[in-house]
């Protein structure tokens, strides 16, 4: 997926000639907090509620003397959709501009698209297991791992990497399996001294460290 195929073409651009109540006005409709700034099909950055509201924004035509914070909100339309994530997460945005080669806006992909797309992967859309390893970062080999899995006559369907917040040196790294049952992969990793913090399989939740799960599905949920 790559950013020029999850383009939302509802979402409304405003710009300097515009009136805050009509920028109001506008997110009250598509209930959405922010607006992109375009001028001459050139993206200036993102209008937040919150600078409408909290910092009282007497008048667009102020942005003009200085760059929006969101200016650099944006991705090139043949980026792909982990990239597309990135740059949202950075700047804390529910959405991302998208602009062409030459530099022209061609329009928004909000975080409803950045889901939408993530239900359709086949790691979320197939049956089967979920296993969390908690791993040092200098151990890290996806290769082994795989070859472990696929011993035990396992498909890896999906993976992802995330830091462990409680060790720098350690990070969480979360399996889509293609099997419901999949204690006997976790304890053939367990063999090779892989610790397991967390197992997801038959519709129930299996966990030692929940907290850590919880910090899993925060990060879905972007």
């Amino acid at each position: 997926m790559i950013a020029k195929e999850l383009i939302n073409s509802i979402i409304p651009v405003v710009s300097t000639r515009d009136d805050l109540p009509k920028l109001i006005l506008l997110m009250d409709d598509y209930r959405i907090n922010h607006l992109p700034l375009v001028d001459n099909r050139t993206f200036r950055g993102f209008i937040s509620r919150e600078m409408l509201y909290n910092e009282g924004l007497p008048d667009l035509n102020i942005i003009n003397a200085y760059p929006l914070a969101t200016s650099n909100c944006f991705v090139y339309e043949d980026q792909h959709f982990y990239e597309i994530v990135a740059v949202m997460a950075n700047y804390n945005s529910e959405m991302v501009a998208v602009l062409n080669q030459n530099d022209v806006f061609q329009g928004v992909i909000t975080s409803n698209e950045i889901f939408e797309a993530f239900s359709r992967t086949v790691a979320v859309q197939s049956p089967g297991g979920i296993i969390m390893i908690s791993i040092k970062k200098i151990d890290y080999s996806l290769a082994e791992i795989t070859r472990l899995i696929e011993s035990d006559g396992g498909k890896i369907l999906g993976c992802f990497l995330t830091d462990d917040p409680y060790d720098s040196a350690k990070m969480q790294l979360t399996l889509k399996l293609d099997r419901k049952e999949v204690s006997h992969m976790v304890a053939t990793l367990e063999r090779f001294n892989y610790k397991i913090i967390g197992l997801f399989q038959e519709e129930k939740i299996i966990s030692n460290e929940k907290e850590r799960l919880d910090i899993l599905m925060k990060y879905l949920n972007i």
